[in-house]
């Protein structure tokens, strides 16, 4: 478990209060699994005079804490947060912490304006963005605004109707054998299908599957 703190020093080596009239916000919390890309949006946002301190979590447990403890006004969650999936990071803060803005950050697939706001987030970025880009729209959120892609497409994932009948199985519940077998493919195939399915959803084992695969009425 990793946590971060940083905060805007003054010449005189005292903290400085930064409130502006427009940006409320005083504390934002990052959390993100990958060491560089954490890294590399505290150090944007800290150079930002809008920004007051900057807390950094890489697990979803870390997250929970560092909120609890430090109480931010923003979040931004990757939805492939270690742990548990940061959709259940964002409900969780929706639920026990609902004045925080929570602005969800996805890596290839997309997450619906839909989909984020079932979940309690306000905002859906996608790390891919460029970084001025990333860091106009969180400003945007700090001054209430919600931010979603304005060309969503009907389906959040795409998956191909192999990888969709994989899916369907492991829901069900069967090992992958069992998959391949009912599907009269090799075992080797069924594990290149999984592991596809798996980096699609944004998921790290076939539960965190299972549920997201619910969520995006990808399964009955």
């Amino acid at each position: 478990m990793t946590l971060v703190l940083a905060e805007r020093v003054a010449p005189t080596g005292r903290v400085r209060p930064v409130l502006e009239d427009r940006c409320q916000m005083q504390r934002v919390l990052v959390a993100e699994e990958h060491e560089l890309v954490l890294a590399g949006l505290r150090a944007v946002l800290l150079s930002q005079p809008w920004v007051a301190s900057c807390l950094a979590a890489d697990s979803q447990e870390a997250a929970w804490q560092v909120a609890r403890r430090h109480h931010p006004q923003l979040v931004l969650v990757s939805t492939s947060l270690g742990g548990r999936s940061g959709l259940d990071l964002c409900r969780d803060l929706r639920d026990r912490m609902p004045h925080v803005k929570v602005v969800l950050l996805s890596g290839e697939g997309r997450v619906s304006a839909a989909l984020a706001s079932a979940h309690g987030a306000v905002a859906s970025l996608s790390k891919q963005m460029p970084t001025a880009a990333i860091v106009t729209a969180v400003k945007r959120v700090a001054e209430g605004a919600r931010v979603f892609p304005k060309d969503e497409g009907p389906a959040v994932v795409r998956l191909s109707k192999r990888e969709l009948d994989v899916l369907q199985h492991l829901v069900l519940g069967l090992s992958n054998p069992e998959v391949a077998a009912v599907l009269n493919l090799s075992r080797h195939t069924v594990k290149q299908h999984t592991t596809s399915v798996y980096r699609k959803l944004g998921v790290r084992n076939r539960a965190q599957a299972a549920g997201r695969a619910q969520e995006l009425g990808l399964v009955g």
